[in-house]
């Protein structure tokens, strides 16, 4: 096993600084609880959580020893820091190399693909790539979506609320009073997931231990030796859309003018077939989607994003009884990101005292 080595010394508290190298609003929070200093700053951090409520004096106490008091500060300068903090950038040799005080990179996610962690390893730069609960939450509502479709929820529901039935006998058996048809299953079919990322390869593991079968579509293949880990097939998204029998949405959201699954795709993917989004709602042309439910080309539709949000009250999908509709809380409470900044100032604490980090520890790794 090849360790990570400490050959820097623990960093002065004089000159401890901390980098955030995306401008991502989950990071952004981070870094405004460790350097908030006036009722402004605390009341932005409080309405990120809404409608959660928070106690600014107990969040104070997460950054114990990370005070400007404590000599540490948010630096603008990777060549300044001592810790680097990321959730997808990249963390080349050249910037190991021109960070000479560098002493921690903690990725906010299990994944360390754009970290060069030969360069981290040669140079005595710790390496924590920090698991996110709010991304099992993400993973577990998709799969929530595709079994609320199958076994067509919202209609059951309603249904029983609404009396729907046959008279029957008191303590009796009556197997789908309702008379719901289209009831099915996730065992046995099979499931295309756009974009394996973090969330998608999270749902790849739920929807296998449903027994179904994974495809995948990247810009990028994984390596084989990733693939049969994980357990999923790849096809460019055309074969992926004909062959999936559901599909769910984890590509990044986009700034380009076309969706990732616009009318040319919704019209190749399989007659009957299910599409969920947890993603963003602009991943997915709606009109198309709307025409393909509405005339039966599909099956379904999940959709925790919406192309609008609110999504309007009395708006055309709503009327919809192939269609599941939440109001993005996919990533479930956002106070999951207090659990994850109290890791991550937890690994800074050690880092600054020159110990290794105790959560999510890159070991041996290249």
């Amino acid at each position: 096993m090849i360790e990570v080595s400490l050959s820097r010394p623990p960093a002065s508290r004089a000159t401890a600084g901390v980098a955030f190298l995306d401008d991502d609003h989950v990071l952004r929070v981070v870094r405004l609880l460790l350097t908030a200093r006036t009722d402004a700053d605390w009341a932005d951090v409080t309405e990120f959580f809404a409608p959660d409520r928070v106690d600014p004096a107990a969040l104070r106490g997460m950054r114990t020893g990370l005070e400007s008091a404590d000599g540490v500060a948010a630096v603008r300068s990777p060549a300044q820091a001592t810790v680097l903090v990321l959730r997808r950038g990249e963390v080349t040799r050249h910037l190991i190399e021109s960070s000479p005080r560098l002493r921690l990179v903690q990725r906010l996610g299990r994944r360390r693909d754009g970290i060069d962690l030969a360069a981290a390893r040669e140079h005595g730069v710790e390496v924590s790539c920090l698991a996110r609960p709010s991304l099992v939450c993400t993973a577990e509502h998709a799969i929530l979506l595709m079994l609320a479709l199958v076994k067509r929820l919202p209609v059951a529901d309603r249904a029983v609320r609404a009396g729907v039935a046959r008279p029957g006998t008191p303590g009796g058996v009556a197997f789908n009073w309702a008379g719901l048809t289209g009831l099915g299953r996730l065992a046995g079919r099979t499931l295309g997931i756009v974009g394996l990322g973090e969330v998608g390869g999270l749902v790849a593991e739920r929807a296998r231990a449903f027994g179904m079968r994974v495809l995948y579509s990247n810009p990028v293949r994984l390596p084989p030796s990733r693939e049969a880990e994980a357990g999923v097939e790849y096809r460019g998204l055309a074969g992926l859309l004909a062959e999936a029998d559901v599909v769910s949405l984890h590509a990044p959201g986009t700034t380009a003018r076309q969706p990732v699954l616009g009318r040319a795709e919704i019209a190749v993917m399989r007659p009957g077939a299910l599409l969920v989004n947890t993603s963003r709602g602009r991943l997915i042309d709606e009109d198309a989607l709307y025409e393909a439910l509405v005339e039966g080309r599909l099956g379904g539709a999940g959709l925790d994003v919406h192309h609008v949000e609110p999504r309007p009250a009395r708006d055309r999908f709503c009327a919809l009884d192939n269609v599941v509709l939440t109001p993005h809380i996919a990533g479930g409470s956002r106070l999951d990101v207090l659990e994850e900044a109290a890791l991550m100032f937890d690994n800074i604490r050690h880092a600054l005292a020159g110990e290794a980090p105790p959560y999510g520890r890159v070991v041996g790794a290249g």
